[in-house]
């Protein structure tokens, strides 16, 4: 079993309400080290600085979205290669093409807004699990 108080997560939100929820539910689920990034390229920055365990990010962001920082952060990442960060999306689509590119880079687990706390843990939990090969 993994210790999630242990493991660093950073928040991407532009909407300050929103990270602050997110942050509060994290903080209920048992993490402790809880970072937030207020836009694509803020957490580009804050990614390389906090080396996160998990990323959560609203696709919905200006200037850049959470599918191109996610492709920025996949494509840029400094050697060694490292295992590729899990990241789980939130948002308000369920478009097919936004779902379709989600996939091809990568991302984790979805989770469309509103968010609730049961689902985010539920797909934190799953995302976690497979990352330990479990």
């Amino acid at each position: 079993m993994y210790d999630i108080s242990k493991i660093r997560v950073l928040v991407v939100d532009d909407n300050d309400f929103m990270r602050d929820l997110v942050a509060s539910m994290l903080r209920e689920i048992g993490f402790r080290e809880i970072f937030h990034a207020a836009d694509g390229e803020a957490a580009l920055v804050k990614t390389k600085e906090v080396d996160p365990g998990l990323i959560i990010c609203d696709v919905d962001m200006e200037p850049m979205n959470g599918l191109d920082f996610v492709e920025q952060m996949r494509r840029h990442s400094p050697p060694p290669p490292t295992p590729q960060i899990p990241v789980i999306l939130l948002t308000a689509h369920s478009e097919a093409e936004i779902v379709q590119r989600a996939i091809k880079l990568g991302v984790s687990a979805y989770v469309v807004k509103p968010v609730k706390r049961n689902q985010l843990e539920a797909r934190i939990v799953t995302v976690l699990e497979k990352m330990r090969g479990g």
